[in-house]
């Protein structure tokens, strides 16, 4: 027979586990949120994805009482914050801001990857935005279809600028290029801003670059506008011809979308949405997300994830097409 030692050990063991389980089941049942939180902007701060991670935070911090920060953390290509939201709790205090490039496109782009884009929950799309196809003041063409045409008298001559191997400037003109059967050089920096430098001092000819840094210097006049990468013309740009009227069926935009760790629960995910979606929606904010040159289309997660797999779909068969590969 056991000894008395032996019983006691057996019956604190078991005491442990059920206060275990106990403990357990109080934690699942605290209201979400119960704390304060964090949103990780796997870029910079100062740039669109910074700006719109700061919104959402503001939507969960007046709806919750509650304290979401923005941690930037930046490095490849938006891996390294990726990865870390991916070891992340799945309880909804820890959020991703996720990119084309995050969740889309370097898994195409690179041979390994320190996480895995499916192993996240789609939360809220945050913004949908096109590009504009930008020149410099002296180049020759003024329009798309004189763009095709100039870039068919000289394959190989012209070049784009872009922030860099798989982001969306660089995938934008590969696909306007593929659509237009013509041959445009590309130059890729390690970054939007020294792109736009080059472009403004002439070194490179033409850039497909997002609105919220291009329009300043459109309006400037250091750079001219060809085109928007929208199906149709955008609202707010109403002179700035689409390239689908040239370049039938061509639409490039840039998104970005709150993410979770996989198995958050889908409460959390759907007040989660539900927050952002009122907040983004209300008078304060609206006016403040068109000023970006942004379009906030309401999502549930379900059309989310759809999205993003449309996504990897088109852009993933360009690069494959392509054979691009990231530096």
């Amino acid at each position: 027979m056991p000894g008395p030692m032996t019983i006691d050990r057996r019956r604190f063991g078991l005491l442990g586990l059920a206060a275990g389980l106990a403990a357990t089941r109080a934690t699942a049942q605290e209201p979400w949120p119960s704390r304060s939180g964090r949103i990780i902007v796997p870029y910079p701060a100062g740039g669109a994805t910074d700006v719109m991670g700061r919104f959402a935070a503001e939507a969960l911090n007046q709806a919750s009482g509650q304290r979401f920060i923005v941690e930037n953390k930046g490095g490849a290509s938006g891996a390294i914050g990726s990865a870390e939201v991916e070891r992340a709790a799945a309880d909804g205090y820890t959020l991703l801001v996720a990119t084309p490039a995050t969740h889309v496109t370097n898994q195409y782009l690179r041979d390994k990857l320190p996480y895995d884009p499916d192993r996240f929950e789609p939360v809220v799309l945050l913004s949908r935005s096109p590009l504009l196809l930008i020149a410099t003041p002296a180049f020759p063409a003024n329009s798309v279809a004189e763009l095709i045409a100039l870039a068919q008298q000289k394959p190989g001559k012209l070049n784009y600028a872009s922030s860099g191997v798989g982001a969306t400037s660089h995938l934008a003109p590969e696909l306007f290029k593929t659509m237009a059967g013509i041959d445009i050089a590309h130059v890729p920096y390690r970054g939007a801003g020294p792109a736009m430098s080059d472009l403004i001092g002439g070194q490179v000819e033409l850039m497909f670059d997002n609105l919220q840094t291009a329009l300043p210097q459109v309006e400037a006049g250091r750079v001219k506008v060809l085109g928007i990468t929208s199906a149709e013309r955008a609202p707010n740009l109403p002179r700035v011809p689409a390239i689908a009227e040239t370049v039938k069926g061509y639409e490039a935009l840039s998104f970005l979308a709150l993410m979770a760790p996989l198995r958050t629960p889908t409460a959390i995910v759907e007040k989660i949405n539900a927050i952002v979606t009122a907040s983004f929606q209300t008078p304060e904010v609206k006016p403040k997300l068109a000023a970006l040159g942004v379009e906030f289309v309401p999502m549930t997660p379900k059309q989310l994830d759809d999205f993003i797999h449309e996504e990897r779909r088109k852009w993933g068969g360009l690069i494959r097409e392509r054979g691009l590969k990231a530096d």
